[in-house]
C-alpha cells in the first residue's frame, strides 16, 4: 500500500465564488465563531486535476479522512460514491473511473446543510463544513489488505485475554482479491518490543478466492480458521500515563515470496474493569480518571487542524495533569488518537448521537453507521477504553424511539468489540432509575450545578443519592463546568457573573467534592478549551462557549487551569490567581495562590508578608495595596518556584471588569405580562390539578397542544425564536425559572401556573 497526499492546490467554489485552498480546509473558520447563528451552511465544491501514471495492475482508492457532513465524490464527472457523516474516514475504490496515463478530474462536493437523516441534528457547537482532514490517493496491489470495511485499516487486534503473566491476542485480517484467479497467500504477524526484538510471531497460509474478500468478522474472530493467535508471556503492560508502553504489531502479506502489503500497528497491552464501588481499575490497580473533554476546533482555524495543532493540544492536556480525555462529541482525528496512545491517556470516544433523535430515521440507521465506523476505524487504539453511544439524547424528550436506538447502539458496539465498555452521557434531568441508565455497561451524567442551576454544593448530595438509588451502576461525571471570561473580575464572585474568579472558585469546590466520592469511575471537566458555538451570545462574547480551562487560542490559560494543575500534576508549581484583576479600588486585598507544594510565602515589594501551609489553595488576607503599583511575589521554601503579579490601587472600580447583563428572552415579556395582572393573586396557593398543565409541565408538551401553544405565544413569544429552543422544550417551567432568575420569579411562576392550569392536557 502506498498513500500519496493530494492536499495541495484545490479549486474551491462557495456560493459561486472560486478560490484556491489547501486541505485541511473549512469554510467556517471565521463565520462559525463570531456569533449570530448565521454561519454558512450549504454545498461547496473542491476540484483538482491529477495526472495518474499508467499502471493498470494497481488498485486505486480515494481516501478522505473527514468531510462535513455529506460528501459526494466524482471522478471524471462520474459519481464514485457518497458518504453521510462528517467525522470519519471514508474510501472509494476509483480504479474503474480512472484513465491511467492521463489527467483525471476529481470533484468532491461537501454539504453541511441540516439534514434530518445525518447526525448531529442539533448541538451546542458549530457544525463546520469542509474537507477538514487529509486526502490521499492509496495505491494497492490487486491482492491487498482490505480497505473497504468502513474506513478501517483492514486488521483488528483483539486482546482476548491479558494479565500480568500472559497476553493473548487474536489478529483478524481481511484480504481482498481483485484478480480473476484464486491466490495462495502467506500472512506473517510479528510483535516487536522497544528493542526491536521479535517477542511473538506466527505465520499462516491463506487461500483467497478470485474476485473475493476474505472476511473475518469481529464477532467470529475466535472461530475463523484464518484468524491468527499470538501469545506473549510476562508482557510489559500499557500503564496509562505512568508507562504508556507500546509494542509494534507488524502484519505482512506475501505472494510467491514477494511482499505485497503490510501494516504496522502500535499495540498497548492492558486489562481493565469498572466497579460501582471502586471506580476504574487498570491492570488490577485502582486508577481515578482525572479527565478533560476536548472539541477539535481552535481560533480562526476551525476544524482544519494540522499535526502541530494537535500536538500542542496534547502537550497542554498533559501539562494540566490529566490522565483521561473525553473526545467529544464525534470521532476525532486518527493522529490525535495516536497521541493519546503514546501519552497514556485513557480515552472516551463517541459518536454525534446528541440532543435530538431524527424524526426521519427512527431506526437509528445513521447513528448505527457512524458507531460502526468509529469502532472499526479505532479498534486498535489501546488508549480507547470507553465507547460513548449517546450524549444528552433525551434533552428533547424520548420521541422517535430513543430507548430503542440506544439499545441497538449498545448491542452493535458489543458485537463489534466485546472487550471494551459502552457508556452514555446522560442529560442532567434524567431520573436515576430511568431504564436508559441500564442500556450501557457503565453510565455518566452531565451536571451543571452552580452554573445553569442550583449551587455547586449540590453535587455532593446528588452523587450520594444516585449511588444510593443505583448501587450497581458505575457512575461517572461526563460534563461539569461554568463560563469563565478572563476580562471579567469580581471580589465577591457569584454564579452567572462570568468572572474569572467565579470560574476558578467553581472548579475549586467541585474538585473538593469529587475527591470525597472515590467510587466515581471518571470525571470530565467541560471543557479543556473554549470552543465555537455560533448561536451563543454569552457574557458579551458572541459565538463562543467559554467554559474552557484554556481560551479558544489553545494557548492562554485561565486561572482555573492552575487549580487542576495543583491537584493533578506531579510537576511542582505555584501560581497567583486574578492577575488580570490588576486595578483594585481598595486599601486591602486578598491574594489567592494555587500550588501543589505544602508551603507558600508571600512578599510585598520585596518584603516578606506571610507564609501559609496546606495545598492546594492558599489565601492571604488583608494584603495592603500601596499607592500606585504593588508587586506581589510568592515562593515555595526549598524550591526554585516563584510567581509574580503587579496590582494597581485606583480610586474607582474598573467598569470593564463587569460583564454586561445576561440576555434574557423572557424578562420583558414575562414581567410585562405579570405587571398587568392583579397582584392580589400572588398570594394564591400553587395548585397542580390532575388533567391540566402546570409549571411542572414540560415546555414542549405545552407547545404541542394547540391551546397551550396559543398561551405560550401570547405570553412567552420570545422563547420560540431563541436559538436554544429545542433544549428549552425539554425543561419544565420550574427548571426554566431556575436558569432565568430575575424573570421567572416565584410571583411570576404563580401567575404563569394559574394560566396553565386552565388548559387541559390531551
Amino acid at each position: 500500500m502506498n498513500r500519496v497526499s493530494i492536499n495541495q492546490s484545490w479549486a474551491f467554489t462557495q456560493a459561486g465564488t472560486a478560490s484556491e485552498v489547501n486541505i485541511p480546509h473549512t469554510w467556517n473558520g471565521l463565520d462559525g465563531q463570531n456569533g449570530g447563528n448565521n454561519y454558512y451552511r450549504g454545498n461547496c465544491i473542491y476540484e483538482k486535476t491529477l495526472f495518474i501514471e499508467s499502471d493498470p495492475q494497481k488498485i486505486l482508492y480515494l481516501e478522505v479522512e473527514a468531510a462535513n457532513s455529506i460528501a459526494n465524490v466524482y471522478i471524471n464527472d462520474v459519481h464514485a460514491g457518497e458518504h453521510r457523516g462528517g467525522y470519519s474516514t471514508f474510501r472509494f475504490n476509483i480504479t474503474a473511473y480512472i484513465q491511467f496515463g492521463e489527467h483525471n478530474d476529481i470533484r468532491i462536493e461537501v454539504d453541511n446543510s441540516h439534514d434530518d437523516s445525518v447526525y448531529p441534528l442539533m448541538a451546542d457547537f458549530t457544525f463546520m463544513g469542509g474537507i477538514y482532514r487529509d486526502v490521499h490517493l492509496v495505491y494497492c496491489e490487486p491482492i491487498h489488505i482490505d480497505l473497504e470495511d468502513e474506513g478501517s485499516c483492514g486488521i483488528y487486534v483483539a486482546q482476548t485475554n491479558v494479565s500480568d503473566q500472559k497476553a493473548c491476542l487474536t489478529i483478524s485480517t481481511r484480504l481482498r482479491n481483485a484478480t480473476s484467479e484464486a491466490a495462495n497467500i502467506f500472512v506473517t504477524t510479528q510483535l516487536i518490543d522497544h528493542n526491536k526484538s521479535i517477542v511473538a510471531e506466527t505465520e499462516q497460509h491463506v487461500l483467497v478466492n478470485a474476485t473475493a474478500v476474505l472476511i473475518q468478522e469481529l464477532t467470529q474472530a475466535l472461530t475463523q480458521e484464518h484468524a491468527q493467535a499470538l501469545t506473549l508471556d510476562n508482557p510489559r503492560l500499557w500503564q496509562g500515563v505512568d508507562d504508556p508502553y507500546l509494542y509494534q504489531l507488524i502484519v505482512e502479506v506475501r505472494q510467491n515470496g514477494n511482499l505485497i502489503d503490510s501494516r504496522t500497528i502500535p499495540t498497548g497491552l492492558r486489562y481493565f474493569e469498572v466497579c460501582p464501588d471502586q471506580g476504574f481499575i487498570l491492570n488490577g490497580k485502582k486508577l481515578p480518571l482525572k479527565g478533560v473533554s476536548r472539541h477539535q476546533d481552535r481560533q480562526d482555524v476551525g476544524w482544519a487542524l494540522n499535526r502541530e495543532h494537535q500536538e500542542k493540544d496534547m502537550a497542554i492536556i498533559q501539562d494540566v495533569g490529566a490522565n483521561s480525555i473525553r473526545l467529544a462529541h464525534y470521532q476525532h482525528n486518527q493522529y490525535f488518537y495516536d497521541l493519546c496512545d503514546q501519552a497514556g491517556m485513557v480515552v472516551w470516544a463517541e459518536i454525534p448521537y446528541i440532543t435530538r433523535t431524527s424524526p426521519a430515521e427512527t431506526d437509528g440507521k445513521n447513528a448505527l453507521k457512524q458507531m460502526s465506523e468509529l469502532v472499526k476505524q479505532n479498534y486498535n487504539h489501546p488508549g480507547i477504553i470507553f465507547w460513548g453511544i449517546q450524549n444528552e439524547i433525551t434533552i428533547a424528550g424520548k420521541a422517535n424511539n430513543v430507548d430503542g436506538i440506544v439499545s441497538a447502539l449498545h448491542a452493535q458496539t458489543k458485537a463489534l468489540d466485546p472487550y471494551r465498555l459502552t457508556t452514555q452521557a446522560q442529560v442532567s434531568m434524567l431520573a436515576h432509575k430511568d431504564p436508559l441508565n441500564r442500556a450501557s455497561d457503565i453510565n455518566a451524567y452531565n451536571k451543571y450545578y452552580g452554573w445553569y442551576n442550583g449551587h455547586v454544593e449540590e453535587f455532593d448530595t446528588w452523587i450520594s443519592d444516585f449511588h444510593r438509588d443505583c448501587p450497581d451502576i458505575p457512575l461517572g461525571i461526563s460534563e461539569y463546568g461554568a463560563e469563565g471570561i478572563q476580562m471579567y473580575h469580581n471580589d465577591a464572585p457569584r454564579r452567572s457573573d462570568y468572572s474569572e474568579e467565579y470560574h476558578a472558585l467553581y472548579h475549586e469546590k467541585v474538585l473538593e467534592i469529587f475527591s470525597r466520592h472515590d467510587y466515581l469511575w471518571g470525571t470530565y471537566v467541560w471543557n479543556m478549551f473554549d470552543f465555537a458555538c455560533d448561536l451563543r451570545d454569552e457574557g458579551g462574547v458572541k459565538g463562543m462557549n467559554n467554559k474552557g480551562l484554556v481560551r479558544h487560542d489553545h494557548t492562554t490559560k485561565k486561572d482555573a487551569f492552575y487549580i487542576y494543575q495543583a491537584r493533578w500534576s506531579e510537576k511542582p508549581m505555584v501560581f497567583i490567581t486574578s492577575k488580570g484583576y490588576k486595578k483594585r479600588p481598595t486599601e486591602m486585598m486578598s491574594v489567592k495562590v494555587y500550588s501543589n507544594q505544602n508551603e507558600v510565602s508571600l512578599k510585598i515589594n520585596g518584603k516578606v508578608f506571610d507564609s501559609k501551609i496546606g495545598a492546594p489553595v492558599f489565601i492571604f488576607e488583608d494584603v495592603p495595596l500601596n499607592e500606585g503599583l504593588t508587586e506581589i511575589e510568592v515562593t515555595c521554601p526549598g524550591t526554585d518556584l516563584r510567581d509574580q503579579a503587579i496590582f494597581e490601587k485606583v480610586s474607582e472600580p474598573e467598569p470593564s471588569y463587569l460583564a454586561p447583563p445576561r440576555k434574557n428572552p423572557l424578562k420583558d415579556a414575562v414581567q410585562n405580562w405579570f405587571n398587568s395582572e392583579d397582584e392580589k393573586g400572588n398570594a394564591e396557593p400553587m395548585l397542580y390539578p390532575a388533567g391540566y398543565f402546570s409549571i411542572k409541565s414540560r415546555v414542549g408538551d405545552v407547545c404541542d397542544n394547540a391551546e397551550g401553544e396559543q398561551f405560550m405565544r401570547q405570553h412567552l413569544a420570545p422563547l420560540f425564536d431563541h436559538p436554544m429552543f429545542d433544549f428549552i422544550k425539554n425543561m419544565s417551567f420550574k427548571d426554566l425559572a431556575d436558569m432565568n432568575k430575575g424573570s421567572l420569579t416565584p410571583p411570576v411562576l404563580k401567575v404563569l401556573n394559574r394560566g396553565l392550569t386552565k388548559i387541559k392536557t390531551p
